[in-house]
């Protein structure tokens, strides 16, 4: 008899569960899920085409696409970022940890690369390519006129670690001893690159 309560309150509380959750907000991968009846086309939309300045230290604006801007992409496992170039601007080193990146140069000319894992740590390069997930890769305007690419993501939400910001941006900061070992240079080195602003480029 003891079995048969625990079961049916059990069997209750699946359905309490049930007819809860059924009215309240539904989140996927972390993001809030709309009522496809609530849905409309803005959900869908951005502004992509639309050029961005690029009067900074690096002399880039990537323009992302993705579940943050556009909540309809959430769950299609896509996204997109526009890259707009000054002469000589750079898309510093990085790395997206939950997709790998294609990119399309629109306009322009660029050196575009990635370097391969340890122990290898080969390089790539070429003016558009495939960005393995998780692997370093850059891109640097070698030209002097602006340029733009499109960059396609194989995740609604890809995440982006810039290097150096990370390792000399970081808050609070790494300790000098360990990236002066780290990158095998003085510590006044280390103190002054730590010094500096990173420019948030994505």
């Amino acid at each position: 008899m003891g079995s048969h309560f625990i079961l049916v309150a059990i069997a209750i509380m699946a359905l309490a569960f049930t007819i809860a959750s059924a009215s309240d907000p539904m989140f996927v991968n972390g993001k809030f899920c709309n009522d496809p009846k609530l849905a409309n086309a803005n959900n869908f939309f951005s502004g992509l085409l639309t050029p961005r300045k690029t009067s900074n230290p690096i002399g880039l604006t990537v323009t992302p696409v993705n579940v943050t801007q556009i909540p309809g992409l959430n769950t299609l496992g896509i996204s997109l970022a526009r890259i707009d170039f000054a002469p000589y601007g750079l898309n510093p080193p990085h790395t997206h940890p939950r997709a790998t990146d294609i990119l399309v140069v629109l306009e322009g000319s660029l050196y575009v690369g990635f370097v391969t894992s340890n122990l290898e740590n080969r390089l790539f390069t070429k003016r558009s390519f495939v960005f393995p997930e998780g692997l370093i890769h850059f891109q640097f305007n070698n030209g002097k006129t602006n340029a733009v690419a499109i960059a396609g993501l194989s995740s609604q939400n890809p995440g982006v670690i810039t290097v150096a910001n990370v390792v000399f941006g970081s808050n609070p900061k790494i300790s000098d001893d360990v990236l002066a070992k780290a990158f095998q240079v003085d510590k006044k080195v280390v103190d002054h690159l730590q010094a500096q602003f990173w420019w948030p480029n994505n």
